[in-house]
């Protein structure tokens, strides 16, 4: 299984989708968690089962620091040096317990695992200049490593300053040196800029997944935990910068790669050092594969044979191990299988077994529920407040969108040839109506940085008469209670079309007679027609198709009736309107397109007037009846038109 996003908007940050990548992987772990919450104690930590850290780097900014200490771009050498690198500096597990506890004990203990890590340092050095490593590069690696903190602390922003401190300490170093050669000198100063490059670049990832909400427990302050964040989303133990890491397959290559591993919840009474984990997902920035594949200006294009200056999108991907997934997810059903089993004699213990195959991880998936803009629509100003927002409500289980690129809003793209989204709310707003989306949050940026309130319109209205477009004014929600505003009213509308569904089966079965009499009164002929020939109800086929041609049939026929018994039951809503037009069908049918998805307005313009210039008259007149329809039921307080002004 695997999520990818792809955005080839310059303007936006592609560290905010790197941080979107790894938010998603928070709330993928989260499906681990046991039925009953488990919590480790390491004070001053406390960390909710499932227990996962996360390991990143920079593809780059290896390769600039292995620049830096003159490495040759052998192979061999190279993979060597990123091994040392991973076995010195990388924070394992334990090292996150000592380094977190404050005790005597565990202050011996980082000082000895300094200690070890120096001194392996030294004995993987000579083990790479034995394998052809110049002494001059062992030397500056070891004064880059060795300068530092070890292993780098598990707070990544601590371990991010500690690569920048070694990097320019030896920049310094060469800088200083009144013996050096100008070409080294450039030379150095050039793997600098580019080291400084990549260190920002992971900052602005780190300020990008705070922003977010994701929080690690390393970075918790003291006094507070990881387990009050929600129960959709599982949050790493701690993040740690591996700067030898890499994918074997080089996917995920020239950018940043992180891995997900997964420990087990008693890891801390491994004390030995051999800590075991299970690696789950991994991801990271794979646009150099792209850029193999395809020239820039030739992403998802079929022309490939010539060049374009076009930039090739910001690729970010993830993928997920799903057999180490199950295996976890069963794991855990049988143990607390294997809990209950003790108490109960009736249940065997294949039984038990046999309970926890086909165990899901998704019970169910939800369609979009709010679109997310700002004042000016979905434009790229504004896009990592609106990330912001869209993360509360993803940590709350609320399915949300705030680009225009992704999933419902990219076919709508697609759909009207639409090319800009900066239009304004009123017509993202229409849009999700169409669409069903029941709510549209709009962020405006003074409020919104001044007082964190947003404003929340809901899309539609639940008539007797159906659903209508909202055009009425917004109301001002804190960022706090936005999520639990949503999920109650939709906690209330599902309640509400259960309800519905209950009083329409009971007036199916109440109201047969009145039914019946619309059977009566009217006589139904439903014909079905498709690619190969039709049937009427006179058709007798013994074959399988004639089956379903009767079911058919016999579907839409009901439906009909049903909508004839809801417009001749007048306590299903308000008197139903009924305009009689001296019009061709062909005419009619185009204006009601036209008033469906331009508005009334549109009976005014130049297309229909130009297309049938006989019935301008006509056209006008229509005009005038809608309008006064729609002030007609605004003066009754119905709420909404049954035809909206502009929709």
């Amino acid at each position: 299984a695997s999520f990818d996003i792809i955005q080839d908007e310059q303007s936006l940050s592609a560290q905010l989708l790197e941080a979107e990548t790894i938010f998603v992987l928070c709330q993928v772990m989260s499906l681990l968690a046991p039925n009953e919450e488990q919590v480790l104690d390491i004070p001053p930590l406390s960390i909710k089962s499932p227990i996962w850290f996360l390991r990143l780097t920079h593809t780059r900014l290896s390769d600039a620091l292995l620049d830096f200490c003159y490495v040759p771009a052998t192979e061999k050498i190279r993979q060597n040096c990123l091994s040392l690198m991973t076995s010195v500096t990388a924070c394992s597990p334990i090292d996150l317990i000592n380094q977190r506890r404050h005790s005597g004990k565990h202050r011996r203990k980082a000082k000895q695992s300094k200690a070890s890590k120096i001194e392996l340092l030294d004995v993987c050095l000579e083990a790479a200049m034995e394998e052809g490593l110049p002494k001059r590069s062992a030397k500056r690696l070891k004064t880059f490593i060795g300068g530092g903190a070890l292993p780098y602390p598990a707070d990544i922003s601590k371990a991010i300053d500690t690569v920048h401190d070694s990097a320019r300490k030896l920049y310094n170093m060469d800088i200083n040196s009144s013996g050096g050669k100008d070409d080294a000198k450039r030379l150095s100063k050039t793997c600098f800029a580019e080291v400084l490059r990549c260190i920002n670049l992971l900052r602005q990832l780190i300020q990008a997944l705070t922003s977010l909400g994701v929080v690690t427990a390393a970075n918790t302050k003291k006094g507070t935990s990881t387990t009050t964040h929600p129960t959709n989303i599982s949050m790493p133990a701690y993040m740690s910068l591996d700067l030898g890491l890499r994918q074997k397959r080089n996917h995920f290559v020239g950018r940043l790669f992180f891995q997900a591993l997964l420990l087990r919840d008693d890891f801390d009474r491994q004390t030995d050092g051999n800590v075991s984990t299970r690696r789950v997902a991994e991801g990271g920035r794979y646009d150099d594969l792209v850029r193999h594949f395809r020239p820039p200006g030739n992403f998802g294009s079929i022309v490939t044979d010539r060049y374009t200056a076009a930039r090739v999108p910001d690729c970010i991907g993830l993928v997920f191990f799903m057999n180490k997934l199950i295996e976890r997810k069963y794991v855990d059903i049988i143990e607390n299988e294997v809990v209950e089993l003790k108490s109960t004699k009736n249940v065997s213990y294949i039984e038990s077994v046999r309970r926890g195959i086909g165990q899901p991880l998704l019970d169910e998936i939800q369609p979009v529920q709010v679109i997310v803009i700002s004042e000016n629509g979905l434009d790229h100003a504004t896009c990592s407040e609106r990330a912001i927002i869209a993360s509360h409500l993803w940590r709350s289980g609320v399915r949300a969108e705030y680009l225009a690129q992704t999933s419902v809003m990219l076919s709508l793209l697609r759909h009207f040839s639409l090319q800009d989204w900066s239009s304004s709310v009123e017509r993202v707003s229409k849009v999700a109506a169409i669409l069903n989306i029941p709510y549209v949050v709009v962020m405006q940026p003074h409020l919104f940085k001044l007082k964190g309130v947003v404003k929340l319109r809901q899309t539609t209205i639940d008539l007797p008469s159906g659903p209508l477009f909202n055009n009425s004014s917004d109301e001002l929600v804190h960022i706090s209670m936005l999520a639990s505003v949503i999920l109650d009213r939709l906690g209330d509308s599902n309640e509400h079309d259960n309800t519905k569904k209950e009083l329409l089966h009971q007036a199916s079965n109440e109201g047969s007679n009145d039914i019946s009499a619309i059977q009566n009164k009217f006589d139904f002929n439903c014909l079905y027609v498709d690619s190969d020939q039709y049937y009427d109800g006179e058709s007798k086929l013994s074959t399988d198709k004639w089956k379903q041609v009767k079911k058919v049939m016999r579907t839409s026929s009901q439906n009909v009736i049903d909508q004839l018994y809801n417009v001749m039951d007048a306590t299903c809503g308000p008197t139903t309107p009924i305009l009689a037009l001296d019009l061709q069908f062909r005419v009619v049918r185009d204006v009601g397109s036209s008033l469906i998805f331009e508005g009334i307005g549109s009976l005014n313009n130049a297309r229909l007037a130009d297309e049938y210039p006989q019935h301008k008259k006509i056209f006008r007149n229509l005009m005038y009846c809608l309008d006064a329809l729609v002030r007609k039921y605004e003066s009754k307080g119905n709420g909404s038109a049954p035809i909206d002004q502009e929709l």
